[in-house]
C-alpha cells in the first residue's frame, strides 16, 4: 500500500514520509521535532533531514520555542496547508480501499492490533 501511496504522491513532489509530516502537521501545529519522531515512527535524523527538505520547498515553518529556547516548533506554511488538503482525500480514498471487505468493528479491531504491533515493536530493542 505504502508503495502504491508513493507513486500517487510523486505529481506532489512529496515522499511517503514528507507526506507523514506534512498530514502530522496538519492535525498538529507547532509540533516539535521530538514529536515528529513519535508519531511518525522514524529516527530523529531522518525527520531531521526531511524536515529540512520541507522547509526548502516551502511547506513548513520551524520557529524556536517560546517555552524551551533549545527546541523549535514546527508548521504548515500556507503552502503547506494547501498540499495536505489536496492529499487528504487521496490518502482516505486508499484507506477506504484498503479496508473494503472489513465491516467498522473488523476495521476498528485491525487497527488496535497494527498499534499493539507498533508498540511492541518499539519495545523490542528494550527486551533484546
Amino acid at each position: 500500500m505504502g508503495n502504491q501511496f508513493t507513486k500517487q504522491l510523486l505529481p506532489y513532489g512529496v515522499s511517503l514520509i514528507e507526506w507523514r509530516v506534512c498530514v502530522t502537521l496538519y492535525t498538529k501545529q507547532d509540533s516539535t521535532l521530538g514529536q515528529l519522531t513519535d508519531i511518525c515512527s522514524n529516527d530523529t535524523s531522518t525527520l531531521s533531514r526531511t524536515v529540512s527538505g520541507l522547509i526548502k520547498k516551502g511547506f513548513v515553518n520551524r520557529v524556536q520555542s517560546s517555552l524551551d529556547k533549545r527546541s523549535f516548533e514546527l508548521s504548515l506554511t500556507r503552502k503547506g496547508k494547501g498540499l495536505a488538503e489536496k492529499i487528504i482525500p487521496l490518502a482516505q480514498r486508499y484507506e477506504e480501499k484498503a479496508l473494503l471487505n472489513f465491516n467498522r468493528s473488523e476495521a476498528d479491531q485491525l487497527r488496535a492490533y497494527l498499534n499493539r504491533v507498533y508498540l511492541n515493536i518499539n519495545i523490542l530493542p528494550d527486551i533484546l
